[in-house]
């Protein structure tokens, strides 16, 4: 195998990258690699609620990784028997800007829930955002389910755009998902 890591690292300086993950995650990687982003996001003098929102946002996708990657590693150990395959990467835009990416696979039967959540998120404002978050925080608490999209709603209103967000068709199963999200320096 050949492989630079110096033309990997030229590459992502180039992109403008401060984070890159891409692998198993557990609840012990969110940890590491998130207190690596809080000093990441320090020494580039993000303002606080900036830090706050990609950290959020991070958490979020991250989350997501979590619950609903179709790939993952199984039968691990008793205290944690399945870990999930994706991809993190947080960087910032020529206007300086964040942007944090997610990818991990999804069941292609899946494409058309999650690209009708994400729509129905990208068409709403901050203050229609604000409502169905709490309507969706009072359906979790009464039905007992977990989330109910509440963190896609969530990081729509700390998103300064709309989502662009893809899948890659992979196989007759499997599709790959990406979703980018934008938080104003």
């Amino acid at each position: 195998m050949s492989l630079s890591l110096y033309d990997l690292y030229k590459e992502l300086k180039d992109k403008r990258i401060l984070l890159y993950y891409s692998g198993p995650i557990d609840q012990a990687s969110i940890e590491g690699v998130g207190h690596s982003l809080r000093r990441n996001l320090e020494i580039n003098a993000a303002g606080r609620t900036t830090s706050l929102s990609v950290f959020s946002i991070f958490i979020e996708q991250v989350q997501n990784i979590l619950n609903y990657s179709a790939e993952k590693l199984e039968d691990l150990d008793e205290m944690d028997p399945e870990m999930r395959i994706g991809v993190i990467v947080i960087g910032y835009e020529e206007n300086s800007d964040y942007f944090i990416c997610c990818g991990n696979c999804v069941y292609n039967e899946d494409i058309s829930r999650i690209k009708s959540s994400i729509d129905t998120v990208n068409s709403l404002d901050k203050n229609e955002l604000k409502a169905l978050y709490k309507e969706r925080r009072r359906q979790t608490a009464t039905s007992g389910r977990k989330g109910a999209g509440l963190g896609l709603i969530e990081m729509a209103r700390k998103s300064a755009q709309a989502f662009s967000y893809s899948f890659s068709r992979i196989d007759k199963v499997y599709s790959f998902f990406t979703i980018k999200v934008v938080v104003r320096r």
